[in-house]
């Protein structure tokens, strides 16, 4: 006997309702009046692609920039102040990040003042933070390390507490309920579920030092960023390019290398 299959219908696809469109409609035409508030003309862009400044950009002088002294010694000072401000801004975001979250801080007054400490310290860029350490301390490195190491505090205590916050309270509730002490019952039943999460998050931090060790030298905070902006001021565009593919070339092999190890670790 053969016996029939019933067929499923279809379901109707959702039509978009009055808001969806109402709210494209806005977000469009704030779009329109803030172009026009800025003085936003496309006939600009074209104007600027047709400027003599683009034939300066080459050829590159790949003497200058494969000289050590020239681009390799700042590039090395870049990676030292990329490496020793995530190791130090990393390290302080660990208690940091268990006091920002309600899972792992029960006291709710040192779990409100890490909040607000650290929301005045992201909102202040690291841009800021540089010229103001350059000021404070002098030019140089030292002002870069601190800078940086600032905002991977910044941006690492954000993320990490985030995940502590997802983690499983179960866990932690049992250790509690079995007699242990706060911070022992955090390390041994939050900490080990959490922990290669924030050693991925500690590796993309990483990846964000490079990048931002480029725009901090524009203040005079040390690295490869002093040398761009050297070769900007003095308008050697050809020499300045040469220096951006280098750096667009190690930062895409560092990102390819830490996505391999945080897909190991997460």
């Amino acid at each position: 006997t053969n016996t029939a299959v019933p067929v499923t219908a279809r379901p109707k696809k959702p039509r978009p309702q009055l808001t969806t469109y109402l709210l494209v409609i806005a977000i469009v035409a704030f779009t329109v009046f803030a172009a026009r508030e800025i003085g936003l003309k496309w006939s600009s862009f074209l104007d600027r692609w047709t400027t003599q400044l683009w034939s300066r950009f080459w050829p590159v002088p790949w003497d200058w920039v494969f000289s050590r002294h020239n681009v390799f010694d700042p590039l090395i000072e870049t990676f030292q102040i990329a490496i020793l401000s995530t190791i130090i801004g990393c390290s302080l975001a660990l208690p940091v990040g268990f006091a920002m979250s309600k899972l792992t801080t029960p006291n709710a007054p040192a779990f409100w003042l890490s909040r607000f400490v650290m929301n005045i310290v992201r909102a202040i860029p690291d841009l800021l933070w540089g010229k103001l350490l350059v000021t404070a301390i002098g030019i140089g490195a030292f002002a870069g390390a601190w800078a940086l190491t600032i905002f991977s505090l910044a941006v690492m205590v954000k993320l990490f507490s985030e995940t502590v916050d997802a983690a499983d309270p179960l866990p932690l509730e049992a250790a509690r309920a079995a007699g242990g002490r706060h911070t022992p019952a955090v390390r041994t039943a939050v900490l080990p579920e959490v922990f290669p999460a924030y050693v991925a998050y500690a590796l993309y931090v990483f990846e964000l030092n490079i990048r931002a060790s480029l725009v901090l030298g524009l203040v005079g905070a040390g690295g490869i960023g002093r040398v761009v902006e050297t070769q900007r001021s003095t308008f050697n565009f050809d020499r300045l390019l040469g220096i951006l593919i280098i750096m667009f070339v190690i930062v895409i092999i560092i990102e390819q290398i830490s996505v391999a190890i945080r897909k190991r670790l997460v």
